[in-house]
């Protein structure tokens, strides 16, 4: 949904360039440069410290709040209902017994190969290729955790479950051998937070810091600038034009870049499916992309 709007981030991204060339070439030589040079402080700070202050924040009080609403999301043996349910709705035509699925589970070792045999041992009947069955198995430990995640936590962050998950299926059994003890979820909680929910919410805290240091120092820079009086201190020549032309795409791409992350932090906050902000409308636009796709590879 919204791909067709693909054109709007690159018209955006042009006019905030053109129109920061033109009011930087009218304001001056003297202005540009004084205001380059905010310009580039403000960014040198806001991306030094907002890795810093973001994981600080995020390892304080942060990681606590989410733990503890992916604690009250699980239920006890809640995820492995959850998984009996998605197994039976594969088509085998089966009924998982939850004891004999929990004691699986919660043994830690080798829980996919003896799921497995036991669905082949319930009718005496093979219920599919094993590696067939394999993705289908892991699907089903995406799908059942990132929906747990999904009841108190953003879409994105559920969707980014889902997909380490997928990428690394075989550290879901260290999740499961944490459910032996249904009277305290906190430890499997835990565990969700520590290894699949840490990028996404540090990722947030860290671009709102970066968002708010980086507008915090444009402003200062802005009035810093028109605190200098109407004059231009330098006479205007053809040189000059042509350095603030400079300067101003610089400063364009500046804002650009601010405008890229607060479009990135719609996504954390949300999901990628969301209306506009999602990855294949940034994907096909032909000069936005690349500043966003910066953004999220910091």
């Amino acid at each position: 949904m919204g791909v067709q709007f693909w054109w709007f981030y690159d018209v955006i991204a042009a006019a905030v360039v053109l129109i920061s060339i033109f009011v930087t070439v009218k304001k001056g030589f003297f202005k540009a440069a004084l205001s380059a040079l905010g310009y580039v402080i403000a960014i040198i700070i806001a991306l030094s410290l907002s890795s810093s202050i973001g994981g600080s924040i995020y390892k304080n009080s942060i990681r606590e709040s989410v733990t503890k609403k992916v604690d009250q999301s699980l239920t006890d043996r809640g995820y492995i209902d959850e998984l009996g349910k998605y197994l039976e709705s594969l088509g085998y035509n089966v009924s998982v017994d939850r004891d004999t699925l929990y004691d699986i589970c919660i043994s830690g070792e080798d829980v996919d190969q003896k799921i497995y045999k036991y669905l082949n041992n319930i009718n005496n009947r093979k219920v599919d290729e094993e590696a067939i069955f394999m993705n289908k198995l892991h699907e089903g430990y995406a799908s059942v955790t990132s929906g747990f995640v999904s009841k108190h936590l953003s879409e994105y962050s559920a969707e980014f479950t889902a997909e380490e998950i997928r990428n690394d299926p075989g550290k879901i059994y260290e999740l499961l051998k944490l459910f032996d003890e249904p009277e305290s979820l906190r430890k499997p909680a835990e565990f969700i937070t520590d290894n699949y929910l840490k990028t996404p919410y540090t990722t947030l805290v860290k671009l709102i810091t970066l968002i708010i240091l980086l507008v915090l120092f444009l402003v200062i820079t802005i009035l810093i600038v028109a605190s200098t009086g109407k004059d231009d201190k330098v006479a205007p020549t053809l040189v000059t034009h042509f350095f603030s032309g400079l300067i101003g795409i610089f400063k364009g791409a500046v804002i650009v870049f601010l405008i890229a992350a607060i479009v990135r932090l719609y996504v954390v906050m949300g999901s990628n499916k969301m209306l506009f902000f999602n990855h294949e409308a940034i994907d096909n636009t032909y000069i936005f992309k690349y500043v966003y796709n910066f953004v999220k590879d910091m």
